[in-house]
């Protein structure tokens, strides 16, 4: 437990140049958000910056982790480790995690501090926590999910390397994975009973998306009152993808793959 630990506070300190950054970039946009909102007189301008960034949040948490693949690749560091794979990628994923939250945390914050400062210039008349929580969710998941792809393929990639012949045309094999990969989904999704399986057999009632507006004297937004089904299979489908290729990534890792 102590080496884990200690492999999860040197990918704290090779990455957290990133995190700082990334929460200057958000105090940034924030700032430009009120002298916006300042400048049209729509206080609420401000929170629609923030929307913005909270969304943005699915390519924060697998930017992170692709910050610190490179950095392991021009160390060579995977070769010199006592770890294993899994623990190595496990690290660099509880922390990129564990950024995303906190940056979250902190639009939220923002969001509230907006809201209790201009309560009658807000986007929203009422506390929106059920529909920040599910905001939040979501983009975790996503940037868990893109996150989970950028490893396998940045292991796929670095493992061609073994292979002189290879070497030099690997984007070639990275990009015909990706291809025959997406074909292979579509046609299986096209398949009438695979397709009524996935979207039909599992759904929720969720609303047909976020809206917002903003005129010359008002401002709103808030969730569509449309409900449509939401099929739930197709993201089991995807979580059980993810956890295939995250088994394979750190099978190639083991493996000592020189970047």
């Amino acid at each position: 437990m102590n080496a884990f630990k200690g492999l999860l506070w040197k990918d704290f300190k090779t990455s957290s140049i990133w995190f700082y950054g990334w929460i200057a970039i958000i105090f940034l946009i924030f700032i430009i958000g009120l002298v916006i909102g300042n400048y049209v007189n729509e206080p609420s301008v401000s929170q629609i910056f923030l929307i913005m960034i909270g969304v943005f949040h699915f390519a924060f948490l697998p930017g992170i982790v692709c910050s610190m693949l490179r950095v392991e690749g021009k160390t060579q560091l995977w070769l010199h480790s006592p770890h294993s794979g899994f623990k190595l990628l496990l690290s660099k994923i509880i922390i990129a995690f564990i950024y995303s939250t906190l940056s979250l945390l902190l639009v939220d914050g923002l969001g509230i501090l907006t809201m209790a400062v201009f309560q009658e210039d807000s986007l929203f008349s009422y506390w929106p926590i059920k529909e920040g929580f599910l905001i939040n969710l979501g983009v975790t998941i996503v940037g868990l999910y893109f996150s989970g792809w950028t490893i396998f393929l940045w292991t796929l990639y670095h493992s061609l390397s073994k292979y002189p012949s290879l070497k030099n045309i690997r984007w070639i094999f990275i990009a015909g994975f990706i291809i025959v990969y997406q074909s292979v989904v579509a046609f299986l999704m096209s398949i009438k009973w695979m397709e009524e399986f996935f979207f039909k057999s599992m759904t929720v009632n969720v609303s047909t998306g976020f809206f917002f507006s903003v005129g010359a004297n008002e401002a709103n937004a808030g969730f569509d009152p449309e409900m449509l089904p939401l099929p739930l299979m197709p993201f089991l489908f995807e979580g059980m993808i993810m956890i295939i290729v995250f088994i394979i990534s750190c099978r190639l890792l083991d493996r000592k793959v020189e970047v």
